[in-house]
């Protein structure tokens, strides 16, 4: 929750300005619909800014996000812990924890600017490729560790 405020999603790319306005076309088209969905999920829209230093959520999708948070088991908190560090957002994590993202859709909404950057420049062979790599193993490892929990769960 410390670093709620500066989520991935929250830091939106102005639209009027040449070098940003694909990667703000990219973000209405992939993030608008997650960040609807916490509006819809959590009863509070969230507050996007275009500065990088981003801002403050307000105290009602703090609250509810905490709530959501103290309502799960320590392995299930390491599991959206695992996520947000690896994706730079508790949204996604949360997104994955409740069913709405899948692997390949959180790993696209968290590569989204970068993968802008390497269609443009290229790909650095020995960098971007291994960031893309562990990315989709540190998501991957955590969402396959939330499911076998919710498997077992369910046998018990």
């Amino acid at each position: 929750m410390k670093k709620f405020d500066q989520d991935l999603l929250f830091c939106s790319a102005p639209e009027y300005n040449s070098l940003t306005v694909d990667l703000h076309a990219g973000q209405v088209e992939k993030v608008d619909p997650l960040l609807a969905w916490v509006n819809s999920e959590f009863g509070f829209k969230p507050i996007v800014y275009s500065s990088f230093f981003g801002g403050t959520q307000g105290d009602g999708l703090t609250k509810a996000i905490e709530n959501l948070l103290k309502k799960t088991d320590d392995c299930e908190l390491a599991v959206i812990d695992a996520l947000a560090a690896a994706a730079h957002s508790l949204v996604i994590a949360l997104g994955i924890f409740q069913g709405k993202l899948q692997i390949e859709e959180a790993i696209e909404l968290i590569r989204l600017e970068e993968d802008l950057q390497v269609d443009k420049w290229g790909l650095v062979e020995g960098g971007h490729d291994v960031d893309i790599a562990d990315l989709k193993v540190l998501i991957s490892s955590a969402t396959v560790f939330l499911g076998l929990l919710r498997r077992i769960s369910i046998s018990d």
